[in-house]
């Protein structure tokens, strides 16, 4: 098949236009934190602050603590799941809370 300038350079456009959609699908495909994770565990990760142990973790919780009120969490008050920076690439739900929780404003 004979390809002329115009088919080519139609066909380029066409393959980045798929790539970059390709490219933005795949960062929307979220990892949610397991909250049997060993790790997730060990900072007392919770999907919902109702679950925290508030004896074993008397001294790190605080009433109204909650990811949407903490400094790691990387998201808006309204979004059900976000980035948080301490567990890397793995969203926590808004009303989830693990002991190194940092208010905003907090030192």
């Amino acid at each position: 098949m004979k390809t002329n300038r115009r088919v080519f350079m139609m066909q380029i456009a066409l393959g980045s236009s798929a790539l970059a959609m390709a490219s933005v699908a795949a960062r929307a495909a979220v990892t949610k934190l397991d909250a049997n994770d060993s790790y997730a565990r060990s900072m007392g990760f919770v999907k919902n602050v109702k679950d925290v142990d508030t004896k074993k973790w008397a001294r790190k919780y605080k009433v109204g603590q909650q990811c949407t009120k903490c400094q790691l969490w990387d998201g808006k008050e309204t979004d059900a799941y976000a980035s948080c920076s301490f567990f890397g690439d793995q969203h926590t739900p808004a009303a989830g809370w693990c002991k190194n929780f940092k208010a905003h404003g907090a030192a």
